[in-house]
Parts: structure tokens; C-alpha cells; sequence
């Protein structure tokens, strides 16, 4: 029992040196910093489908790039708004990896797509929001 416990103690102090170790690997960053290590270019939207380049800044690879897609609605007539606003956002997550200095090109499409209305129009911004850097 008590070499159990030992091992369950051990184990306990080695989970928590491993979940600090991880912690200080995923360090939270603004959208400013994660947008001057992978920037978002060539930005183009048409019909909701959003493509664009990922440009890894690092000197180190970069996976796992999560993307925040705001489709936000502007009101034709914004001093009488509609009930129904069809804005949305959502990530998306570009499983690829990215070597240090280059880029990749990426296309997104909504899930349902957007609809198509005449009372307004839809203004379309992408940033990062997390990535994965691989390295020192």
C-alpha cells in the first residue's frame, strides 16, 4: 500500500511539473502578437466564402492555426434596423502546418452559407486566434 501511494504521490508531482510545462507552452497571446507572428493576407470574400493567405513570420513551424471569421450584417438603413440580424462568427482551425517564411493559401466556406438579402450587406474580417508554434 504504501509504495501505491508513493507512486500515486510521484505520479501526482510529475502531472503537475508536466501541466506547468504545458502551460508555459501555450502562453496566452493578444491579436496583435498572434497577428504579427502568422499574419492574415490577400483577404478576398465573394458570396460568403472567405480566402486568404497565412504568413508564418516565426522562425519556428506553425500548426493549428485557429482563425475568428466575423460575418458581421451593416444595416442598409441603420437608423431602422430589421429584427433579424444574420451576422455571425465562428473559428476555424487550418490543421496544416506552416514552415518558417511561408505561406499558405487557405478557402473557407459557411456552413449554411449566408444569405443573400437586399435590406443590407455583410462586412467580412478574419484574425488569428491561436496557433501552435513548433520549436524552441
Amino acid at each position: 500500500m504504501k509504495r501505491w501511494h508513493l507512486a500515486w504521490v510521484g505520479g501526482a508531482l510529475f502531472g503537475a511539473a508536466c501541466a506547468a510545462a504545458v502551460a508555459a507552452a501555450e502562453a496566452p497571446v493578444s491579436p496583435q502578437e498572434a497577428g504579427q507572428v502568422v499574419a492574415v493576407t490577400d483577404l478576398n470574400v465573394e458570396s460568403g466564402i472567405v480566402s486568404a493567405s497565412l504568413v508564418n513570420r516565426s522562425p519556428h513551424e506553425v500548426r493549428d492555426v485557429r482563425l475568428l471569421i466575423r460575418h458581421a450584417w451593416v444595416w442598409r438603413d441603420e437608423r431602422h434596423p430589421g429584427k433579424d440580424t444574420p451576422g455571425t462568427a465562428e473559428y476555424y482551425i487550418v490543421h496544416n502546418t506552416i514552415p518558417p517564411g511561408q505561406s499558405l493559401r487557405i478557402t473557407q466556406t459557411p456552413s449554411p452559407p449566408l444569405p443573400q438579402r437586399s435590406d443590407g450587406h455583410f462586412e467580412t474580417s478574419v484574425e488569428v486566434a491561436g496557433f501552435e508554434e513548433v520549436g524552441e
